[in-house]
């Protein structure tokens, strides 16, 4: 089965379930689809500007400031966690997992999803602000900005699992029409305007969803995993 973006994959991979937690929420767009699974989502973001945002809009989601390396709730408390392209921008990835591993209850399941070490990986929009920020010396105080955008292949993913969890089902897809859309929508906002960005916008995420829609394997820029907790 193919899938228009991470948000419908993750939907359509999730279950039924009690209480779900999204890490990384950002503006909480993501946890509105996802609260028709669960009557109970829980999401955070050490973003503060995002949650106020996300509260605003959410009103029936719970959102609360916090980072995947220091998850502010009991052991044992979800179904489910949701990992949507946040991996790539913690400060420590073993810690984030091994948090997501003591929140999540007995055979409870991680969804993850991240860019991947595929063949147009090195057009990372993200990384070029990164090395731009570098070269001028210019720091940022956004959360999981400080550092380079990471990307993963599914070997990385499994070695950081360490296995503490396993791995059943994996969507790997988008090639080239992904990352050059995010090119072109950069050199417009900086060329021309936001307005015009904005124009196009939905045309080009057409060209988005159709590329995120076909798997490409190992050649793949993005990649989704499904796996329960060992």
């Amino acid at each position: 089965m193919n899938y228009i973006n991470r948000h419908d994959l993750i939907f359509k991979w999730l279950s039924n379930s009690k209480n779900i937690l999204d890490v990384g929420c950002a503006y909480g767009e993501s946890a509105r689809k996802f609260s028709r699974k669960s009557k109970n989502v829980y999401c955070i973001d050490p973003n503060q500007e995002l949650i106020k945002k996300a509260k605003k809009n959410n009103p029936n989601i719970f959102f609360k400031i916090g980072s995947a390396e220091k998850i502010p709730f009991k052991d044992k408390s979800f179904d489910v966690v949701i990992l949507s392209d946040v991996i790539e921008h913690v400060d420590d990835e073993k810690k984030s997992l091994d948090e997501i591993y003591r929140v999540l209850k007995s055979k409870g399941t991680l969804i993850l999803t991240t860019p991947h070490k595929g063949l147009f990986s090195f057009m990372d929009v993200d990384n070029y602000s990164w090395h731009y920020r570098r070269f001028l010396k210019i720091k940022t105080n956004k959360p999981g900005y400080k550092d380079k955008h990471r990307h993963y292949s599914l070997e990385d993913i499994k070695n950081l699992f360490n296995n503490k969890f396993k791995i059943s089902k994996i969507y790997r897809s988008s090639l080239f029409l992904l990352p050059f859309t995010s090119n072109l929508r950069l050199l417009i906002r900086h060329t021309l305007s936001k307005n015009v960005e904005s124009k196009i916008k939905p045309y080009l995420n057409k060209i988005c969803e159709w590329d995120y829609s076909n798997q490409y394997g190992r050649m793949s820029y993005c990649i989704g995993v499904y796996a329960k907790k060992v």
